[in-house]
Protein backbone atom coordinates (compact mmCIF):
# COMPACT_ATOMS: atom_id res chain seq x y z
CA UNK A 1 0.00 0.00 0.00
CA UNK A 2 2.91 2.17 0.73
CA UNK A 3 4.63 1.15 -2.24
CA UNK A 4 1.59 2.34 -4.21
CA UNK A 5 0.91 5.61 -2.88
CA UNK A 6 4.98 6.59 -3.00
CA UNK A 7 4.80 5.24 -6.50
CA UNK A 8 1.73 7.54 -7.63
CA UNK A 9 3.14 10.63 -5.97
CA UNK A 10 6.91 10.03 -6.94
CA UNK A 11 5.92 11.64 -10.47
CA UNK A 12 4.57 15.05 -8.65
CA UNK A 13 7.60 15.05 -6.36
CA UNK A 14 10.06 14.55 -9.04
CA UNK A 15 8.89 17.71 -11.15
CA UNK A 16 8.69 19.76 -8.38
CA UNK A 17 12.03 19.03 -7.80
CA UNK A 18 12.98 19.47 -11.71
CA UNK A 19 10.47 22.71 -11.46
CA UNK A 20 12.04 24.32 -8.47
CA UNK A 21 16.08 24.32 -10.19
CA UNK A 22 15.57 25.77 -13.22
CA UNK A 23 13.32 28.88 -11.09
CA UNK A 24 16.08 29.13 -8.70
CA UNK A 25 18.40 29.38 -11.37
CA UNK A 26 15.99 32.03 -13.67
CA UNK A 27 15.46 34.42 -10.12
CA UNK A 28 19.38 34.22 -9.70
CA UNK A 29 20.04 35.75 -13.08
CA UNK A 30 17.39 37.87 -12.78
CA UNK A 31 19.05 39.26 -9.59
CA UNK A 32 22.33 39.12 -11.13
CA UNK A 33 20.54 41.11 -14.44
CA UNK A 34 19.54 43.73 -11.98
CA UNK A 35 22.74 44.45 -10.29
CA UNK A 36 24.94 44.64 -13.26
CA UNK A 37 25.73 47.71 -15.14
CA UNK A 38 23.75 49.01 -17.35
CA UNK A 39 26.66 47.77 -19.65
CA UNK A 40 26.69 44.09 -18.84
CA UNK A 41 23.00 43.34 -18.13
CA UNK A 42 21.99 42.27 -21.35
CA UNK A 43 23.20 39.00 -21.98
CA UNK A 44 22.30 38.24 -18.23
CA UNK A 45 18.63 39.08 -19.21
CA UNK A 46 19.02 36.64 -22.51
CA UNK A 47 19.94 34.25 -20.04
CA UNK A 48 16.94 34.76 -17.91
CA UNK A 49 14.87 34.71 -20.83
CA UNK A 50 16.21 31.23 -21.33
CA UNK A 51 15.95 29.83 -17.52
CA UNK A 52 12.09 30.90 -17.89
CA UNK A 53 11.70 29.08 -21.03
CA UNK A 54 12.79 25.93 -19.64
CA UNK A 55 11.03 26.13 -16.47
CA UNK A 56 8.30 27.14 -18.00
CA UNK A 57 8.97 23.62 -20.46
CA UNK A 58 9.36 21.89 -17.13
CA UNK A 59 6.32 22.60 -15.98
CA UNK A 60 4.08 22.01 -19.47
CA UNK A 61 5.76 18.62 -19.34
CA UNK A 62 4.76 17.86 -15.97
CA UNK A 63 1.17 18.81 -17.01
CA UNK A 64 1.35 16.34 -20.16
CA UNK A 65 2.02 13.93 -18.55
CA UNK A 66 0.74 13.98 -15.44
CA UNK A 67 -2.92 15.30 -16.10
CA UNK A 68 -3.06 14.96 -19.70
CA UNK A 69 -1.40 11.35 -20.26
CA UNK A 70 0.19 12.08 -23.65
CA UNK A 71 3.30 9.77 -24.78
CA UNK A 72 6.55 11.06 -24.58
CA UNK A 73 6.66 10.13 -28.51
CA UNK A 74 4.40 13.40 -28.68
CA UNK A 75 5.90 16.62 -29.69
CA UNK A 76 3.87 19.42 -27.64
CA UNK A 77 4.48 22.95 -26.26
CA UNK A 78 6.75 21.76 -23.61
CA UNK A 79 9.49 20.50 -26.28
CA UNK A 80 8.86 23.40 -28.25
CA UNK A 81 10.05 25.82 -24.79
CA UNK A 82 12.76 23.55 -24.44
CA UNK A 83 14.00 23.86 -27.40
CA UNK A 84 13.63 27.54 -27.95
CA UNK A 85 15.43 28.30 -24.23
CA UNK A 86 18.78 27.81 -26.48
CA UNK A 87 18.11 30.61 -28.64
CA UNK A 88 18.45 33.27 -26.15
CA UNK A 89 21.35 31.84 -24.73
CA UNK A 90 22.70 31.83 -28.30
CA UNK A 91 21.71 35.01 -28.58
CA UNK A 92 23.66 36.06 -25.54
CA UNK A 93 26.67 34.37 -27.22
CA UNK A 94 26.58 36.02 -30.62
CA UNK A 95 25.52 39.49 -28.83
CA UNK A 96 27.97 42.11 -29.68
CA UNK A 97 29.88 44.47 -26.89
CA UNK A 98 27.49 47.38 -25.33
CA UNK A 99 29.86 49.86 -26.48
CA UNK A 100 29.48 48.70 -30.38
CA UNK A 101 25.30 47.58 -30.15
CA UNK A 102 23.04 49.48 -32.21
CA UNK A 103 19.47 48.73 -30.81
CA UNK A 104 17.33 48.11 -34.35
CA UNK A 105 19.94 46.47 -35.06
CA UNK A 106 19.89 43.83 -31.68
CA UNK A 107 15.59 43.84 -32.39
CA UNK A 108 16.69 42.48 -36.10
CA UNK A 109 18.96 40.03 -35.01
CA UNK A 110 16.35 38.82 -32.29
CA UNK A 111 13.86 38.53 -34.44
CA UNK A 112 15.98 36.42 -36.83
CA UNK A 113 17.35 34.58 -33.93
CA UNK A 114 13.66 33.49 -32.75
CA UNK A 115 12.33 32.66 -36.32
CA UNK A 116 15.67 30.62 -36.59
CA UNK A 117 14.51 28.49 -33.65
CA UNK A 118 10.78 28.17 -34.89
CA UNK A 119 11.82 26.92 -38.15
CA UNK A 120 14.42 24.31 -36.63
CA UNK A 121 11.74 23.24 -34.46
CA UNK A 122 8.94 22.40 -37.67
CA UNK A 123 12.06 20.99 -39.15
CA UNK A 124 12.58 18.71 -37.14
CA UNK A 125 9.46 17.52 -35.41
CA UNK A 126 6.67 18.05 -38.22
CA UNK A 127 4.39 19.87 -36.75
CA UNK A 128 3.77 23.80 -36.25
CA UNK A 129 3.33 25.15 -32.56
CA UNK A 130 0.74 26.36 -31.40
CA UNK A 131 -1.72 25.03 -34.51
CA UNK A 132 -4.63 23.38 -34.67
CA UNK A 133 -3.53 20.04 -35.29
CA UNK A 134 -2.67 16.79 -33.89
CA UNK A 135 1.01 16.74 -32.81
CA UNK A 136 3.00 13.76 -35.04
CA UNK A 137 4.89 11.13 -33.09
CA UNK A 138 8.40 11.58 -32.71
CA UNK A 139 11.29 8.96 -32.82
CA UNK A 140 12.69 9.20 -29.30
CA UNK A 141 16.58 8.80 -30.62
CA UNK A 142 15.70 11.70 -33.19
CA UNK A 143 14.10 13.83 -29.86
CA UNK A 144 17.42 13.00 -27.39
CA UNK A 145 19.45 12.97 -30.29
CA UNK A 146 18.30 16.35 -31.24
CA UNK A 147 18.68 18.01 -27.82
CA UNK A 148 22.53 16.42 -27.47
CA UNK A 149 23.21 18.26 -30.33
CA UNK A 150 21.89 21.22 -29.14
CA UNK A 151 23.32 20.82 -25.89
CA UNK A 152 26.63 20.36 -27.49
CA UNK A 153 26.16 23.41 -29.98
CA UNK A 154 25.50 25.65 -27.02
CA UNK A 155 28.22 24.55 -24.90
CA UNK A 156 30.96 24.79 -28.13
CA UNK A 157 29.57 28.12 -29.25
CA UNK A 158 30.09 29.56 -25.54
CA UNK A 159 33.60 28.22 -25.28
CA UNK A 160 34.13 29.54 -28.45
CA UNK A 161 33.35 33.20 -27.16
CA UNK A 162 35.16 33.03 -23.64
CA UNK A 163 38.42 31.83 -25.72
CA UNK A 164 38.17 34.87 -27.51
CA UNK A 165 36.36 37.38 -25.38
CA UNK A 166 39.07 39.81 -23.90
CA UNK A 167 39.48 40.15 -20.08
CA UNK A 168 37.56 42.10 -18.17
CA UNK A 169 34.07 41.87 -16.67
CA UNK A 170 32.26 40.55 -19.54
CA UNK A 171 34.32 37.34 -19.81
CA UNK A 172 33.11 36.48 -16.31
CA UNK A 173 29.66 35.89 -17.79
CA UNK A 174 30.54 34.10 -20.65
CA UNK A 175 32.70 31.36 -18.12
CA UNK A 176 29.91 31.05 -15.91
CA UNK A 177 27.81 30.45 -19.09
CA UNK A 178 30.73 28.26 -20.46
CA UNK A 179 30.77 25.88 -16.90
CA UNK A 180 27.02 25.84 -17.00
CA UNK A 181 26.23 24.89 -20.52
CA UNK A 182 29.23 21.83 -20.30
CA UNK A 183 27.94 20.23 -17.41
CA UNK A 184 24.66 20.41 -18.15
CA UNK A 185 25.48 18.70 -21.76
CA UNK A 186 27.26 16.16 -19.93
CA UNK A 187 24.46 15.52 -17.18
CA UNK A 188 21.75 15.54 -19.96
CA UNK A 189 24.07 13.04 -22.22
CA UNK A 190 24.01 10.91 -19.51
CA UNK A 191 20.51 10.77 -18.71
CA UNK A 192 19.24 10.76 -22.07
CA UNK A 193 21.02 7.63 -22.64
CA UNK A 194 20.45 5.95 -19.59
CA UNK A 195 16.28 7.10 -19.88
CA UNK A 196 15.97 5.69 -23.34
CA UNK A 197 16.67 2.01 -22.28
CA UNK A 198 14.44 2.57 -18.95
CA UNK A 199 11.27 3.12 -17.92
CA UNK A 200 12.06 4.43 -14.16
CA UNK A 201 13.94 7.09 -14.63
CA UNK A 202 12.40 9.73 -11.58
CA UNK A 203 14.87 9.01 -9.39
CA UNK A 204 17.51 9.97 -11.61
CA UNK A 205 15.72 13.12 -12.79
CA UNK A 206 18.28 14.83 -10.22
CA UNK A 207 21.07 14.74 -12.91
CA UNK A 208 19.56 17.09 -14.78
CA UNK A 209 18.68 19.41 -11.77
CA UNK A 210 22.21 19.65 -10.87
CA UNK A 211 23.67 21.94 -13.58
CA UNK A 212 20.78 24.58 -12.88
CA UNK A 213 21.40 24.60 -9.22
CA UNK A 214 25.43 24.85 -9.94
CA UNK A 215 24.01 28.12 -11.94
CA UNK A 216 22.50 29.54 -9.54
CA UNK A 217 25.20 29.33 -7.41
CA UNK A 218 27.62 30.58 -10.14
CA UNK A 219 25.19 33.49 -10.62
CA UNK A 220 25.84 34.58 -6.66
CA UNK A 221 29.07 34.61 -6.71
CA UNK A 222 31.30 37.86 -6.63
CA UNK A 223 31.71 39.69 -10.34
CA UNK A 224 35.36 39.48 -11.45
CA UNK A 225 37.76 41.90 -9.97
CA UNK A 226 39.63 42.28 -13.37
CA UNK A 227 39.57 45.62 -14.80
CA UNK A 228 36.85 46.52 -18.02
CA UNK A 229 38.69 45.76 -21.03
CA UNK A 230 38.48 49.60 -22.96
CA UNK A 231 36.01 50.20 -25.84
CA UNK A 232 39.96 51.02 -27.72
CA UNK A 233 41.27 47.68 -27.09
CA UNK A 234 41.49 45.41 -29.81
CA UNK A 235 39.29 42.19 -29.88
CA UNK A 236 40.43 38.80 -30.36
CA UNK A 237 39.69 37.64 -34.34
CA UNK A 238 37.67 34.88 -33.09
CA UNK A 239 35.16 37.81 -30.71
CA UNK A 240 35.10 39.33 -34.26
CA UNK A 241 34.12 36.44 -36.34
CA UNK A 242 31.63 35.75 -34.25
CA UNK A 243 29.71 39.00 -33.67
CA UNK A 244 29.85 40.03 -37.38
CA UNK A 245 29.21 36.26 -38.62
CA UNK A 246 26.20 35.81 -36.36
CA UNK A 247 23.05 37.29 -37.83
CA UNK A 248 24.66 36.10 -41.16
CA UNK A 249 24.35 32.83 -40.00
CA UNK A 250 20.67 33.16 -38.76
CA UNK A 251 19.71 34.62 -42.30
CA UNK A 252 21.65 31.56 -44.13
CA UNK A 253 19.59 29.49 -41.64
CA UNK A 254 16.38 31.24 -42.31
CA UNK A 255 16.56 30.23 -45.96
CA UNK A 256 17.69 27.08 -45.88
CA UNK A 257 15.33 26.22 -43.25
CA UNK A 258 12.58 28.13 -45.10
CA UNK A 259 13.50 26.07 -48.56
CA UNK A 260 13.42 22.74 -47.24
CA UNK A 261 9.83 23.51 -45.10
CA UNK A 262 8.20 24.55 -48.66
CA UNK A 263 7.05 21.06 -49.50
CA UNK A 264 5.37 19.99 -46.48
CA UNK A 265 4.46 23.53 -44.54
CA UNK A 266 4.34 26.02 -47.50
CA UNK A 267 3.11 29.14 -45.86
CA UNK A 268 5.59 28.94 -43.02
CA UNK A 269 8.61 28.10 -45.12
CA UNK A 270 7.70 31.05 -47.48
CA UNK A 271 7.10 33.26 -44.72
CA UNK A 272 10.37 32.19 -42.97
CA UNK A 273 12.61 32.98 -46.30
CA UNK A 274 10.46 35.91 -47.23
CA UNK A 275 11.36 37.89 -43.32
CA UNK A 276 15.20 36.73 -44.00
CA UNK A 277 15.53 38.40 -46.99
CA UNK A 278 13.47 41.80 -45.86
CA UNK A 279 15.96 41.34 -42.63
CA UNK A 280 18.93 41.11 -44.61
CA UNK A 281 17.80 44.42 -46.97
CA UNK A 282 17.25 46.22 -44.25
CA UNK A 283 20.05 45.74 -42.16
CA UNK A 284 22.72 46.15 -45.42
CA UNK A 285 20.66 49.41 -46.16
CA UNK A 286 21.23 50.69 -42.52
CA UNK A 287 24.42 49.83 -42.74
CA UNK A 288 25.21 51.14 -45.92
CA UNK A 289 23.78 54.37 -44.73
CA UNK A 290 25.71 54.43 -40.94
CA UNK A 291 28.72 53.68 -43.60
CA UNK A 292 28.53 56.74 -45.33
CA UNK A 293 27.88 59.10 -41.92
CA UNK A 294 30.73 57.74 -40.78
CA UNK A 295 32.88 58.30 -43.59
CA UNK A 296 31.41 61.79 -43.96
CA UNK A 297 32.25 62.34 -40.26
CA UNK A 298 36.06 60.76 -40.66
CA UNK A 299 36.59 63.01 -43.28
CA UNK A 300 34.91 66.13 -41.29
CA UNK A 301 37.80 64.95 -38.39
CA UNK A 302 40.30 65.06 -40.84
CA UNK A 303 39.33 67.88 -42.01
CA UNK A 304 38.98 69.67 -38.91
CA UNK A 305 42.21 68.11 -37.75
CA UNK A 306 44.35 69.25 -40.87
CA UNK A 307 43.22 72.67 -40.13
CA UNK A 308 44.31 72.36 -36.55
CA UNK A 309 47.89 71.87 -37.55
CA UNK A 310 47.98 74.10 -40.54
CA UNK A 311 46.45 76.97 -37.63
CA UNK A 312 48.60 78.90 -34.57
CA UNK A 313 46.88 78.49 -31.67
CA UNK A 314 47.17 81.89 -30.68
CA UNK A 315 46.27 83.97 -33.81
CA UNK A 316 43.96 82.17 -34.99
CA UNK A 317 45.85 82.51 -38.42
CA UNK A 318 48.16 80.20 -40.69
CA UNK A 319 51.28 78.33 -38.33
CA UNK A 320 54.66 78.30 -39.81
CA UNK A 321 54.09 74.93 -41.34
CA UNK A 322 50.88 76.13 -44.20
CA UNK A 323 53.33 79.23 -44.60
CA UNK A 324 56.01 76.94 -46.09
CA UNK A 325 53.61 74.61 -47.89
CA UNK A 326 51.84 77.70 -49.26
CA UNK A 327 54.71 79.47 -50.61
CA UNK A 328 55.94 76.35 -51.96
CA UNK A 329 52.61 76.19 -54.09
CA UNK A 330 52.25 79.83 -55.00
CA UNK A 331 55.61 79.82 -56.13
CA UNK A 332 55.18 76.71 -58.46
CA UNK A 333 51.88 78.37 -59.64
CA UNK A 334 54.21 81.18 -60.68
CA UNK A 335 56.36 80.23 -62.17
CA UNK A 336 53.40 78.23 -64.71
CA UNK A 337 51.54 80.91 -65.04
CA UNK A 338 54.95 83.35 -65.60
CA UNK A 339 53.20 85.52 -62.93
CA UNK A 340 54.80 87.66 -60.19
CA UNK A 341 54.74 86.85 -56.58
CA UNK A 342 54.93 89.13 -53.61
CA UNK A 343 56.03 88.14 -49.94
CA UNK A 344 55.94 90.31 -46.83
CA UNK A 345 57.08 90.01 -43.46
CA UNK A 346 56.04 92.08 -40.53
CA UNK A 347 57.28 92.47 -37.39
CA UNK A 348 56.05 93.98 -34.63
CA UNK A 349 58.46 97.14 -32.98
CA UNK A 350 60.05 96.53 -29.57
CA UNK A 351 57.67 93.75 -28.95
CA UNK A 352 60.05 92.74 -26.06
CA UNK A 353 59.59 95.77 -24.15
CA UNK A 354 55.76 95.45 -24.59
CA UNK A 355 55.86 91.73 -22.84
CA UNK A 356 58.44 93.00 -20.03
CA UNK A 357 56.32 96.03 -19.23
CA UNK A 358 52.72 94.26 -19.19
CA UNK A 359 53.46 90.54 -19.00
CA UNK A 360 52.72 87.54 -21.57
CA UNK A 361 49.24 87.72 -21.39
CA UNK A 362 48.97 91.45 -22.49
CA UNK A 363 51.38 90.44 -25.18
CA UNK A 364 49.33 87.60 -26.18
CA UNK A 365 46.51 89.77 -26.69
CA UNK A 366 48.40 92.19 -28.75
CA UNK A 367 49.57 89.32 -31.18
CA UNK A 368 46.07 88.15 -31.34
CA UNK A 369 44.62 91.66 -32.27
CA UNK A 370 47.88 92.37 -34.56
CA UNK A 371 46.83 88.89 -36.70
CA UNK A 372 43.45 90.21 -36.84
CA UNK A 373 43.87 93.32 -37.94
CA UNK A 374 46.55 92.29 -40.63
CA UNK A 375 44.35 89.49 -41.91
CA UNK A 376 41.45 91.95 -42.48
CA UNK A 377 43.82 94.17 -44.81
CA UNK A 378 44.45 91.43 -47.30
CA UNK A 379 42.22 92.45 -50.32
CA UNK A 380 41.86 88.77 -51.59
CA UNK A 381 40.44 85.89 -49.96
CA UNK A 382 43.38 83.81 -51.79
CA UNK A 383 46.04 85.66 -50.08
CA UNK A 384 47.48 84.13 -46.72
CA UNK A 385 48.77 85.69 -43.71
CA UNK A 386 50.88 83.42 -41.14
CA UNK A 387 52.22 83.95 -38.03
CA UNK A 388 55.94 83.41 -38.96
CA UNK A 389 57.78 83.45 -35.73
CA UNK A 390 57.58 84.91 -32.35
CA UNK A 391 56.23 88.11 -33.00
CA UNK A 392 57.05 87.89 -37.03
CA UNK A 393 54.37 87.48 -39.68
CA UNK A 394 54.26 86.97 -43.06
CA UNK A 395 52.41 87.41 -45.81
CA UNK A 396 51.70 85.90 -49.27
CA UNK A 397 50.14 87.61 -52.31
CA UNK A 398 50.06 85.99 -55.57
CA UNK A 399 49.83 87.69 -58.86
CA UNK A 400 50.72 90.66 -56.98
CA UNK A 401 53.78 93.58 -58.45
CA UNK A 402 55.61 95.90 -56.54
CA UNK A 403 53.22 98.75 -55.81
CA UNK A 404 49.85 96.17 -54.69
CA UNK A 405 52.34 94.84 -52.65
CA UNK A 406 53.42 98.13 -50.44
CA UNK A 407 49.67 99.21 -51.03
CA UNK A 408 48.94 95.90 -48.62
CA UNK A 409 52.15 96.98 -46.30
CA UNK A 410 50.67 100.69 -46.29
CA UNK A 411 47.53 99.14 -45.39
CA UNK A 412 48.47 97.00 -42.63
CA UNK A 413 50.00 99.59 -41.28
CA UNK A 414 47.42 101.97 -40.57
CA UNK A 415 45.20 98.95 -39.33
CA UNK A 416 47.33 98.24 -36.24
CA UNK A 417 47.66 101.85 -35.67
CA UNK A 418 43.70 102.01 -35.74
CA UNK A 419 44.21 99.16 -32.31
CA UNK A 420 45.82 101.90 -30.26
CA UNK A 421 48.16 99.63 -28.06
CA UNK A 422 49.70 101.07 -25.96
CA UNK A 423 53.89 100.53 -26.04
CA UNK A 424 56.10 103.13 -24.66
CA UNK A 425 59.33 102.98 -27.47
CA UNK A 426 61.56 104.80 -29.55
CA UNK A 427 59.09 104.12 -32.21
CA UNK A 428 56.11 106.19 -30.30
CA UNK A 429 53.43 105.52 -27.49
CA UNK A 430 51.87 103.09 -29.55
CA UNK A 431 52.83 99.57 -31.24
CA UNK A 432 53.99 99.67 -34.50
CA UNK A 433 55.08 97.52 -37.10
CA UNK A 434 57.88 96.99 -39.94
CA UNK A 435 57.90 95.56 -42.99
CA UNK A 436 60.26 93.91 -45.92
CA UNK A 437 58.50 93.43 -48.98
CA UNK A 438 59.85 91.17 -51.77
CA UNK A 439 58.41 90.83 -55.43
CA UNK A 440 59.64 88.32 -58.12
CA UNK A 441 58.57 89.42 -61.45
CA UNK A 442 58.11 86.59 -64.12
CA UNK A 443 59.65 83.45 -62.31
CA UNK A 444 61.28 80.13 -64.29
CA UNK A 445 63.24 79.01 -61.51
CA UNK A 446 64.63 79.38 -58.50
CA UNK A 447 63.99 78.34 -55.14
CA UNK A 448 60.88 79.53 -52.62
CA UNK A 449 63.43 80.00 -49.76
CA UNK A 450 65.11 83.10 -52.89
CA UNK A 451 62.44 85.29 -51.76
CA UNK A 452 62.29 84.50 -48.34
CA UNK A 453 66.07 85.62 -48.21
CA UNK A 454 64.97 88.97 -49.92
CA UNK A 455 62.08 89.70 -47.98
CA UNK A 456 64.02 89.03 -44.38
CA UNK A 457 66.91 91.02 -45.82
CA UNK A 458 64.08 94.19 -46.63
CA UNK A 459 62.56 93.69 -43.07
CA UNK A 460 66.15 93.56 -41.30
CA UNK A 461 66.53 97.17 -43.45
CA UNK A 462 63.38 98.51 -42.23
CA UNK A 463 64.62 97.87 -38.49
CA UNK A 464 67.99 99.24 -38.98
CA UNK A 465 66.44 102.62 -40.65
CA UNK A 466 64.67 103.30 -37.51
CA UNK A 467 61.23 100.60 -37.83
CA UNK A 468 57.68 101.51 -38.18
CA UNK A 469 58.78 101.54 -41.59
CA UNK A 470 58.47 99.50 -45.21
CA UNK A 471 61.74 98.15 -46.89
CA UNK A 472 61.43 96.85 -50.26
CA UNK A 473 63.80 94.32 -51.12
CA UNK A 474 65.44 93.58 -54.61
CA UNK A 475 65.31 90.46 -56.96
CA UNK A 476 68.52 88.80 -57.51
CA UNK A 477 68.86 88.95 -61.46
Amino acid sequence: MCFAIFQTWLPFATYLFLLLAPVLAFATCCWRAATEDRSSRSPWILLSIGMFLWSTGIFLSSWEEILQHLPTSIAWFSDFCFFLYGVPVLFAISSVAAEQRIAFFVWLDGVQAVLTGYLTYVAIFSVTPFADVSPQPVSATVLLLTYNVENLLLAGAATLRLLGQPRGKDRGFYLRLCIFLWVYCVMAWIYNAWAATSDTHEVFDVMVDLPFLLLAILCLTPASSEPRVESSARKHPLAQFIEVGSPIFYTVALVSLGISLVPQHFYVGASGIAVAIVVYATRSTALQGRYFRTQQALHEARDRLEKMTLTDALTGVANRRCFDQSLVLEWNRAIRHRHSLALLLIDIDHFKRLNDRYGHLVGDKCLAEIASALQDSLPRSGDLLARYGGEEFGAILPATDENGARSVAVKMQAAVRTLNISNESPTGELVTISIGVAVFDSLQTGDPADIVKVADRALYNAKEHGRNRIESGIQPA
